[in-house]
């Protein structure tokens, strides 16, 4: 690769470059003329609405409950709900400062948001997509009411158009990650028979991971809680189990996971970075104890056959396999096609 010209205008250059390939030539360097925006009004956004938003949820669990007397729940909901708009946008500024500072670096380096304001903007966009199904939410969770049809589908997809629509907005429209390769890529054909091939194993190997752990829980006297996705799939129609966990939820997360975190950290930290900050990432954000080891190995997977092939339809299609195998097990011993093992 050529190197980067640092004496170039305010801008990058307009000329048209590769697809899959950095470009070259100058681009945007700190001038007289550059606009800067200072750190602590997302900072004081941030802190500042997160602890009010605690604050009011905490106060209005306890006024619901008849421990703190005086005080209206509906109130201190309000009061949540305005600190969390708050942190929102704390958020949101401390995203664009961070991509308008960033933007000045050469275009080998990532130049957006950091990691934890990224994955912070995805669990804000989820909460925002969920809080009127609090009804369903209970249903899925605690077994108490109905699931309805609109509530099973928001509450399985909220998190990945979080995941979808912070990837755009913060990365891939600014340019953050300049030079990717661009979908489908150069041999689309080669990658999917890779994520096939790859998927039969990742699923094999995360099963007997999983049958480990829950062997571990047991002796250990714990039981293990599964998965909401689990849960929901004892209770809704099979079609929107193949939409939201067969379909959305392998595109959006690889997206997100390999295409933008595995990145990241292979351009500011290193190889050994990208593999365990992006698979730890990927296993933290399913929130279940139980499947944190073996989410955890199955990201290492994805992101090994990523880095294998060069192109996101490897992991794609190797987490379609995986998370199909999966639904086909469960609904097949929900309808009893097949017996449990004892």
């Amino acid at each position: 690769m050529d190197p980067v010209d640092p004496s170039g205008p305010d801008r990058a250059a307009t000329t048209e470059t590769p697809a899959g390939s950095l470009p070259r030539g100058p681009h945007a360097t700190i001038g007289p003329d550059t606009v800067t925006m200072p750190r602590w009004p997302g900072q004081l956004l941030t802190i500042g609405g997160g602890l009010v938003a605690v604050a009011g949820l905490v106060a209005g669990t306890m006024a619901a409950a008849g421990s703190l007397e005086g005080v209206d729940p509906a109130s201190m909901a309000w009061l949540a709900l305005a600190g969390a708009v708050v942190f929102s946008a704390g958020l949101v500024y401390l995203g664009i400062r961070q991509i308008r500072i960033r933007r000045f670096l050469p275009p080998e380096r990532y130049r957006g948001p950091s990691v934890l304001v990224l994955v912070g903007l995805v669990l804000v966009v989820a909460a925002v997509l969920t809080a009127p199904f609090a009804e369903d939410a209970a249903a899925l969770v605690l077994g108490e009411g109905e699931l309805t049809l609109l509530g099973a589908l928001v509450l399985l997809t909220a998190t990945q158009v979080g995941l979808l629509l912070v990837s755009w907005l913060f990365v891939f429209r600014p340019n953050a990650l300049a030079g990717l390769p661009s979908l489908p890529g150069r041999d689309p054909g080669a990658a999917i028979r890779a994520g096939l091939a790859w998927g039969v194993v990742a699923w094999i190997g995360a099963s007997l991971i999983s049958y480990a752990v829950f062997a571990l829980f047991e002796a250990l006297g714990l039981d293990p809680e599964p998965q909401a996705a689990e849960r929901a799939l004892t209770l809704i129609d099979p079609w929107l189990a193949v939409l939201a966990i067969v379909i959305l939820a392998p595109i959006a997360e690889e997206l997100f996971f390999r295409g933008v975190i595995f990145n990241v950290f292979l351009r500011e930290g290193g190889r050994r970075w990208a593999f365990i900050g992006s698979s730890a990432l990927f296993a933290i954000i399913h929130l279940s104890l139980v499947a944190l080891i073996p989410i955890f190995v199955l990201g290492l997977a994805l992101a090994w056959v990523y880095e294998r092939t060069g192109n996101l339809l490897a992991p794609i299609t190797m987490h379609m396999v995986v998370n199909g195998a999966s639904v086909l097990f469960a609904l097949l011993l929900r309808f009893e096609v097949i017996r449990p093992p004892v």
